[in-house]
């Protein structure tokens, strides 16, 4: 028996039946459901979803039994490294939605020479641990020079990121922060794929909300978990004038206020940045940014593309894309951003969200930066852009799912795409941080990506290719109603 077999066969018995009568009633083999239930054989996942149409389960019920059999599939690591992915994407969403500082704390000068006056001070409790990092940010912010932090992935690295993320409601304050990230290989680590999507969980939620310089770097270690535990300390932080080593365990750290052995530190691991690949290639806007883009879109291997918002380049009517690709000031960019990826029909997965569709319908005004672009002035342009976009949807030319809005919550200006099984690219066309798109050249981790958007299809978080189409028409017409009704109110 398993955790699926289990659950499987305690939803048989509340809804009344058992192996043998649904079966009969579902029309189904009796000895391999007999089997499945026992644990003795994992089917085909249609056959699960086949037997949760004949139980009664909510979809609720039906995705936790979908789940343990995915886990008893494929391993409990890779569903948990699709678990990280899409908080990743959930983490993005919350921290733009809410992008104003939620604390920000000053310490008094007295308060810092108090604590500067420690040349080693050991930290071991969670109130500690926090203050320390404070007082260490709140002093490398406030240097007259561009501040400047050295660190790895740890618990305490997250502090600093979250600290540095409120810090930012003062705009003198900016700093270039150097992350080292050591990866796992996966062929020698148990494991190991998973601590890698948990280590960019750590760092990919910052990049998409910082105004800061942000380099991250990673590296390969062969090492195997049992000599890790013998580091005397596994995690450090550097600035100009402290050094923090961190324990593995939670809470536990010493920091050294000293400007000399802090140098250094910092020259050590000046060293180490060599031998260290770029993790993130960041691209900005501009003509090249966006060919460089759309140059990894051409190739025959499949794509994904995963975005908050309908594909422009499928709703823009062609007289007006000839318009801007002859306008002087974004010709450039026109031009490559409507030159479409060159990958056939059937490898070409699209998944969309809806949220700005209403606001754009109301005002006309696109999501993020492409609202410099190109503005829809009049209804009926809206109206064709939307209906252009529906003709693709009938068409097929892509696979087309639309996110279900009210289970998955993704940002109208931000993306993420795949390509093939060798990379992935995160793409950013918000005002607040339009550096266009930064891309990870890693294929485990573009693998694991491309793993997760397979299954995410597969789930209630999305409309299937049918119910997309249907679900689009109903949305579409049920905000165009609401418009007109508006609309006739204020004539009132």
């Amino acid at each position: 028996m398993s955790e699926f077999s289990d659950k499987l066969s305690e939803y048989i018995v509340k809804s009344g039946s058992n192996v043998y009568q649904l079966a009969k009633e579902a029309s189904l083999d009796r000895t391999t459901l007999q089997k499945t239930a026992k644990g003795q054989r994992l089917p085909s996942l249609d056959y699960i979803r086949e037997i949760c149409q004949y139980i009664k389960i909510s979809s609720n019920q039906e995705e936790e039994l979908v789940r343990l059999y995915k886990i008893e599939k494929l391993g409990h690591s890779t569903v948990k490294a699709w678990d990280e992915i899409q908080q990743i994407i959930l983490d993005i969403y919350q921290l733009r939605k809410n992008e104003k500082s939620s604390w920000h704390i000053r310490f008094d000068e007295l308060s810092l020479k108090s604590f500067n006056a420690q040349i080693v001070q050991k930290c071991d409790s969670e109130m500690d641990c926090l203050k320390a990092i404070m007082c260490v940010m709140e002093q490398e912010l406030e240097d007259p020079d561009q501040a400047e932090i050295y660190m790895d992935v740890s618990w305490a690295s997250k502090l600093v990121l979250c600290q540095l993320r409120q810090s930012e409601g003062n705009k003198s304050e900016k700093l270039t922060c150097h992350q080292l990230v050591n990866l796992k290989q996966t062929e020698h680590v148990k494991d190991g794929m998973l601590e890698n999507i948990q280590m960019l969980h750590q760092v990919l939620p910052y990049a998409f909300t910082t105004h800061n310089t942000y380099d991250i770097r990673y590296a390969y270690i062969s090492e195997n978990s049992e000599d890790q535990k013998l580091h005397l300390w596994e995690h450090y932080i550097i600035t100009r004038r402290h050094v923090i080593l961190c324990s593995e365990q939670d809470y536990q750290m010493i920091v050294i206020s000293d400007e000399m052995i802090a140098k250094a530190y910092r020259q050590e691991v000046g060293r180490m940045l060599s031998v260290y690949r770029p993790l993130f290639s960041y691209q900005g806007y501009s003509g090249e940014g966006v060919r460089k883009y759309r140059a990894l879109l051409d190739h025959d291997e499949t794509h994904v593309t995963y975005e908050g918002f309908p594909c422009l380049a499928l709703m823009i009517p062609d007289e007006i894309k000839k318009q801007l690709i002859a306008d002087p000031q974004i010709g450039t960019y026109a031009t490559a951003f409507f030159d479409m990826p060159k990958v056939k029909e059937n490898q070409y997965i699209n998944i969309f969200g809806m949220e700005e569709v209403r606001h754009f319908m109301k005002t006309g005004h696109l999501p993020g930066v492409f609202d410099h672009y190109f503005y829809a002035e009049s209804m009926e342009l809206r109206k064709e852009m939307l209906e252009n976009f529906h003709k693709n949807l009938l068409a097929h030319t892509r696979q087309y799912y639309m996110i279900n809005g009210d289970k998955f919550k993704i940002n109208s200006s931000f993306g993420i795409d795949v390509f093939g099984q060798n990379k992935v690219a995160f793409c950013s066309t918000s005002d607040e941080f339009p550096f266009g798109f930064i891309s990870i050249d890693e294929p485990g981790i573009s693998e694991m990506f491309a793993s997760y958007f397979d299954n995410l299809v597969q789930s209630q978080y999305v409309y299937s290719i049918e119910e997309t189409i249907t679900k689009w028409e109903e949305k579409v017409e049920q905000i165009e109603r609401e418009i007109e009704i508006e609309i006739e109110d204020r004539k009132e």
